[in-house]
């Protein structure tokens, strides 16, 4: 055997591949049976959802394979209409390349072999003496290579230590160093997530309860306490600014972050071997121009508007351009505009904002040389706002995962904001389908509100028809001596301003200066009447809406009715206009 240790420590987990009518070895032959045939490389059998069950709890599992290896050694290709799939396809071969061979001895020729041990001699480690405990010696000690889910070990399997096959598929011999817990003080329910030992995790985390902190520290935690590769790490922001928070709390880490449409724009540049241009919307305007019907021009209105809404909705919700166009008015011959604008990318090898994601997973389904380089370097994939992706997000968030699926989510069910762009609080709920073998950890505690205000939270979004159950408590008292935290006042469907008008002039009245009062409302529209009527009573007001509020269609309509009922003796064409519109 060559050192190696047949079936391993018992916490490794390992199993074993034998061949169509096979007997299987005496060390496994009370595991259960998977067969790996033309069934489950279709996918239509549940061999692929065994594997996955067997690998994430390392319980060892016989591997009968029916069909020559090599029929899905390549990484699989397709080619298509991306907006046809779902946020959970799957590419059955894949996940069957990676499961077989993750953490098994392939016994087909009679004597197990365990090639990660080989593989890790070709990178530099020395074989064992027969009968020495352990798979191959580095720095002269014995030591395991592991081809589990990549985990910590508090107790190492049989006192030796481990090398994970991330590191050897590297090239190298990194030696997992001892467990230790973060250097962070964290809460009870933060430090779960923080430390959460394998595989991908959803965390749900509520407003207040440390989401960014959480993030942040499980970045330093992998990479300072469990030295992991800086090149297999990966955070995922949603937007630029918490790009650079998150770089900012992680000052002095090799940290790797990315945007969600700056992940996409690497792939596209990793696929075209260059970086392709980004077109400014005026450009995709033009050439939107060029490909729709010639629009009914009306006055003070944007025609190709409609067709950019639209297209997103195509490219980033995944819905078939005809089924957009039939739920809309506006937007005529949509699947020739969508088809046409595609069609110009490829020739000109430029993209748009939308299309660095909806590209981007073009280009892994189609190559899949590409997607298994790239995966190299998305081995720990953390995902912040999980709740504002859209489908065309997730698939590109699982397809960089790979069969692997180690995906650190972050997020709130009950946050959805992006929903007219796809953005779907099931993918959070959903979220252990998505990623298979899912743990979860909620926080529970928001350190930013008091009691008042977290209790009428907890009661108002206990009304949303789909979310994950959760308990959330208060972080900090009420204030003893303070005004309540929170004052609830109801009026009339016209007197929302009036009512603002007295509970601001009574706060002032107190002695509040007029910059520690701030009005709040759902849409920025919604701040037109309290303005107006703060004003008029002759209070201060910093507000953030101005005149181009008058300037919107319904609010310029609605100003030439009351204007020629009013004063029709005073009729003006540009009011009789608006109202013929």
């Amino acid at each position: 055997m060559g050192g190696v240790t047949v079936p391993g420590h018992p916490a490794l987990g390992r199993g074993v591949v034998v061949a169509a009518g096979q007997a299987v070895p005496e060390a496994w032959v009370d595991a259960p049976t998977v067969v790996v045939d033309e069934a489950a490389l279709a996918g239509t059998s549940d061999a692929v959802d065994r594997l996955r069950a067997a690998w994430v709890t390392r319980r060892p599992v016989v591997v009968r394979c029916a069909l020559d290896p090599a029929t899905f050694r390549a990484p699989p290709t397709w080619r298509g209409d991306v907006w046809a799939l779902r946020p959970d396809h799957r590419l059955p071969a894949e996940e069957l390349q990676f499961l077989v061979w993750a953490n098994t001895y392939d016994a087909r020729s009679g004597t197990p072999v365990w090639w990660w041990g080989r593989k890790a001699q070709r990178a530099g480690a020395a074989a064992l003496a027969d009968g020495a405990v352990g798979d191959v010696a580095v720095d002269g000690r014995p030591v395991w290579v592991d081809g589990g889910p990549r985990q910590p070990w508090p107790e190492p399997p049989g006192g030796l230590g481990v090398v994970h096959r991330e590191s050897v598929e590297r090239g190298a011999l990194r030696v997992a160093p001892a467990w230790r817990p973060p250097a962070a003080e964290l809460a009870a329910d933060q430090m779960a997530a923080v430390t959460h030992d394998r595989g991908p995790a959803r965390i749900i985390a509520p407003a207040g309860s440390g989401k960014t902190r959480v993030l942040t520290e499980r970045v330093r935690h992998l990479l300072v306490d469990r030295a992991y590769d800086p090149d297999a790490v990966l955070a995922v922001a949603y937007n630029k600014r918490a790009q650079q928070e998150l770089e900012a709390r992680c000052a002095g880490l090799p940290v790797r972050a990315r945007t969600l449409n700056s992940l996409g724009l690497w792939v596209c540049t990793e696929a075209a071997g260059r970086g392709p241009t980004v077109l400014a919307e005026r450009d995709v305007r033009d050439v939107v121009r060029r490909l729709a019907p010639r629009p009914q021009l009306r006055a003070n209105t944007d025609p190709y508007a409609p067709y950019l809404e639209a297209l997103a909705t195509v490219r980033l919700g995944l819905v078939d351009p005809e089924v957009v166009e039939a739920g809309r008015d506006d937007v005529p011959g949509l699947p020739r505009v969508f088809t046409g604008l595609r069609e110009r990318f490829a020739d000109t090898g430029a993209l748009d904002f939308d299309d660095q994601v909806y590209g981007a997973v073009e280009a892994l389904l189609a190559d899949g040389e590409l997607r298994a380089r790239l995966q190299l370097r998305c081995r720990h994939l953390l995902v912040d706002e999980f709740q504002d992706l859209t489908p065309a997000h997730v698939l590109l968030i699982r397809l960089l995962a790979g069969p692997q699926a180690d995906v650190f989510g972050v997020g709130d069910d009950d946050q959805v904001i992006y929903g007219h762009a796809g953005a779907d609080p099931s993918f959070l709920i959903d979220f252990a389908r998505l990623f298979p073998g899912a743990a979860s950890h909620p926080l529970e505690v928001n350190y930013r509100c008091p009691p008042a205000v977290v209790g009428a939270a907890a009661s108002l979004l206990s009304y949303n028809h789909r979310r994950v159950a959760k308990t959330i408590t208060a972080g900090r008292p009420e204030a003893p001596d303070g005004p309540p935290g929170l004052t609830v006042r109801r009026h009339g469907a016209q007197d929302g301003a009036t009512a603002v008008v007295e509970v601001v002039r009574g706060w002032l009245d107190g002695g509040a200066g007029p910059g520690e009062v701030a009005v709040l409302a759902r849409v920025r529209a919604a701040l037109l009447g309290p303005v107006v009527a703060l004003r008029a009573a002759g209070v201060p007001v910093d507000s953030a809406v101005g005149p181009e509020l008058l300037e919107r269609t319904g609010v310029r309509a609605a100003l030439a009715y009351l204007r020629l009922a009013t004063g029709p003796e005073r009729m003006a064409a540009a009011d009789l206009v608006e109202v013929y519109r």
